[in-house]
């Protein structure tokens, strides 16, 4: 193979967790071309990975435009003259394209076959989303190795982190980031709790600061959260950052405190310590598997894990049941002693 092709995922812990596979490629193939193709909202995530040589961005757009968005790729790929692609999730119209453009080496997992020419028999449901793609390699004859992901920071964008942090000019303090949202209702740790965690550790700790993280749609959540701990060293950046300022600012934190989300994998990736409250997923499928410390805290519940209904019957209590105490002694472990006395735990 000599000019590789990659159809991305559409999820940023799903792009995070394919990170080991696109390694293998590229020790499997050191001089090959290797590209991935991904919608454009990702398309930073792989800015500084050394691996890839070409991002293409592929249209996610439905209805009448979605047809001349798809017969537009599939040109510009096959100006490409890739003699090989890879399809991390089954897609007909992927594989349309890929077959159109001339790609004659199509690999997948087993399932939806259309259009491939080789597939590889997908890993149970109960592994690791990162370990079942790199499963792939498989496709190719290489090794399914380590299963760890990496986000190398560029050069040039730690600098933009210094407009958002209050404590950029002040020596000796430690940032630690909440992200309280989730692209479901169901995995997020009510507000309340995140703001009673913030007033703790803000009592404990007079040389941290907490800000909160999110995209657009938790700007709503982090002014809640903001608004009810009623402290200077508590503030949002929600809607302020994009994925390559994100990874940034995680590097810069000491820690994160979040749900199953894609940012908790961001923030692995870069090597921060995340604590990562988990309820109606399961972190050995889900879980964070970055160069960063991984710390989990859930409760063991009578319902099926992993759950995925949006609407819960049980009020939530797998999440629910997570206590601000039980989070509050795992950021304390990680912060160390801190040097003041809350009285007592939150929560």
């Amino acid at each position: 193979m000599k000019r590789i092709l990659i159809f991305e995922l559409n999820w940023l812990g799903d792009i995070l967790f394919s990170f080991p596979f696109i390694r293998e490629v590229r020790r499997a193939f050191p001089s090959a071309r290797i590209a991935v193709a991904v919608v454009s909202r990702y398309r930073g995530l792989f800015a500084g990975n050394a691996c890839v040589d070409k991002v293409h961005v592929l249209s996610d757009s439905r209805g009448a435009g979605a047809f001349l968005e798809k017969v537009r790729f599939a040109r510009e790929i096959a100006g490409e003259k890739y003699d090989a692609c890879f399809f991390l999730k089954p897609s007909v119209s992927k594989g349309v394209m890929a077959f159109c453009a001339g790609v004659r080496s199509r690999i997948g997992f087993g399932g939806k076959r259309m259009f491939l020419t080789e597939y590889v028999k997908a890993p149970s449901e109960n592994v690791h989303r990162a370990r079942r793609l790199l499963a792939l390699a498989g496709g190719f004859g290489g090794a399914v190795g380590d299963d760890t992901y990496e986000y190398v920071v560029p050069a040039e964008d730690p600098g933009k982190v210094d407009k958002l942090v209050h404590s950029a000019a002040e020596g000796g303090w430690r940032v630690i980031a909440f992200n309280p949202g989730g692209n479901w209702g169901a995995k997020r740790w009510p507000v309340e709790n995140f703001i009673c965690l913030a007033k703790g550790v803000l009592e404990k700790f007079s040389g941290v600061e907490i800000v909160v993280t999110g995209a657009k749609k938790d700007v709503g959540l982090a002014e809640k959260i903001v608004s009810g701990v009623g402290s200077e060293r508590c503030y949002s950046v929600a809607e302020k950052t994009d994925l390559r300022v994100l990874a940034a600012l995680y590097k810069r934190c000491a820690l994160l405190v979040s749900a199953d989300s894609g940012p908790i994998h961001l923030a692995s990736a870069v090597g921060t310590t995340t604590i990562g409250i988990f309820g109606p997923t399961d972190p050995e499928v889900t879980g964070p598997r970055g160069v960063g410390k991984s710390v989990i805290v859930r409760e063991r519940v009578d319902c099926k894990i992993p759950c995925y209904e949006e609407v819960c019957g049980e009020d939530y209590v797998c999440m629910r049941d997570v206590t601000v105490g039980k989070v509050f002694k795992a950021v304390c472990a990680e912060l160390g002693g801190g040097n003041r006395d809350p009285g007592s735990s939150p929560g």
